[in-house]
This record gives structure tokens, C-alpha cells and sequence, in this order.
């Protein structure tokens, strides 16, 4: 395997985000018993498809009763969303906070582009992506749930951050949701649709570090201060 492809296995940020799920609508920890059951239907949804899945198959997986299903998920799109939330707030979660303690807006970008690499990289990423690709045409309010909770959330943070970055004269920005929209677009970019349409083998693919040093170049040259 060449360099190219080891720069591209990136930990998967979302591994393990069953473990302690909070509601967003109490703030409270989910039961073991929901987070055993997302576990389950991850799995499920992401090896044969939305669509293909019942709710039946997720109880059996899951070892619980089907009414247990249903107690903590009314619906099969309330648990898809339910375990697309759980995935994109842990990498939120992982992924913003260290860079607080970044020396330098440099350090601080290059570890969040490297964040954003790794998350869009992620099998488990890909594969969520996927299953809404191909069920969204039928299951709209999937697609609209991803994007609430995965881009959408993600940011917003990252808008946020670059807010405080210009309060305290590390950057120039008129427009920090533009700014974040444009700094996602260019890690993504370069690296997304090859991963996504597994073109390992191509020569022109560029590796993370590359991609993430450009992103933060370009970013700090547009809005650095002057």
C-alpha cells in the first residue's frame, strides 16, 4: 500500500458513539437498552440499506424485544436519525474543544481540517452517506435529518469559533458562515468523491496532509489579519 492510501486511514471519529447518547430533548443519557438497540440498526442500515430494514430485524440484532424498540424509538426514521445525531455530536464533541489550546490560528485550522478530513473520511461516515444517497428520493425527511445533525451542526460550530477568532483580532471576516462553508469545501473537496467512489488506486489522489496544509494556506491568506 502506497503513502497516499495510509494518509487516507483515518480513525473512524465516530467509533464507539453508542456508548453514553444524551437526549437532546431532556439532556439526559439514553438508556443502555436505546443505545444497545442504535448500535444494532447502525449496523443494519449501513450493510443493507435503509429501506431494507425493519424494525423487527433491529430487536432481533439487538437482542431486545421489539416493544423495547418502540419505547425509545417511535419510528425507523426516529432511530436512522437518532444514530446520525449520535455520530456527527461525538465528533463535534471530539473534535472542536482541542483545538481551544491551539498555539496559533495555523494549529487550530490544521487540527480542524484535519477533524473534518477524518470524519468525511470515516467508514462509518461513508456508509451513512450512502444509505442516504440512495434512500433519500423515498425517505426525504432522512435527508433532511442528516443534514440538521451532521453538516449543518458541524458548521455552525466551526462558524462560531471564527467568530471568537475575529472578536480577538486573529481573523478578518465579514462572513463566518461563508467562511466555515468555504474552509469545509476545501478539505472536502479534493478528497471526498474518490473516497466515496473507492478510486484507491488513482494517481492523482491527493493525500490528507497535502489537502488540509493547502485548505489552511489559502484560508489565512484571505482572512488572516492584514
Amino acid at each position: 500500500m502506497n503513502n497516499q492510501l495510509k494518509s487516507m486511514e483515518i480513525a473512524d471519529p465516530s467509533a464507539g458513539c453508542f456508548g453514553h447518547v444524551i437526549d437532546p430533548e431532556t439532556g439526559e443519557e439514553l438508556p443502555a437498552k436505546a443505545a444497545q438497540v442504535m448500535e444494532a440498526g447502525s449496523k443494519l442500515f449501513t450493510e443493507q440499506g435503509f429501506g431494507a430494514v425493519s424494525m423487527d430485524q433491529v430487536a432481533k440484532a439487538a437482542g431486545v424485544s421489539k416493544a423495547t424498540v418502540y419505547a425509545h424509538f417511535q419510528s425507523k426514521e426516529q432511530l436512522f436519525v437518532a444514530i446520525v445525531r449520535a455520530a456527527c455530536l461525538s465528533y463535534a464533541e471530539n473534535a472542536m474543544p482541542e483545538v481551544r489550546d491551539a498555539p496559533d490560528m495555523r494549529s487550530a485550522l490544521t487540527r480542524i481540517g484535519h477533524s473534518i478530513a477524518g470524519f468525511l473520511m470515516a467508514p462509518r461516515t461513508m456508509a451513512i452517506y450512502r444509505v442516504i444517497v440512495a434512500e433519500g428520493p423515498r425517505f426525504p425527511g432522512l435527508a433532511q435529518g442528516y443534514y440538521e445533525t451532521g453538516p449543518r451542526t458541524f458548521k455552525r460550530l466551526l462558524a462560531k469559533y471564527l467568530t471568537e477568532a475575529v472578536e480577538k483580532g486573529l481573523l478578518q471576516i465579514d462572513n463566518p458562515r461563508l467562511a466555515s462553508e468555504q474552509f469545509c469545501s476545501m478539505v472536502r473537496g479534493p478528497l471526498y468523491m474518490k473516497v466515496l467512489l473507492d478510486l484507491k488506486d488513482d494517481p492523482d489522489l491527493l493525500d490528507t496532509n497535502t489537502v488540509v496544509d493547502g485548505a489552511v494556506e489559502v484560508f489565512l491568506r484571505s482572512y488572516g489579519p492584514k
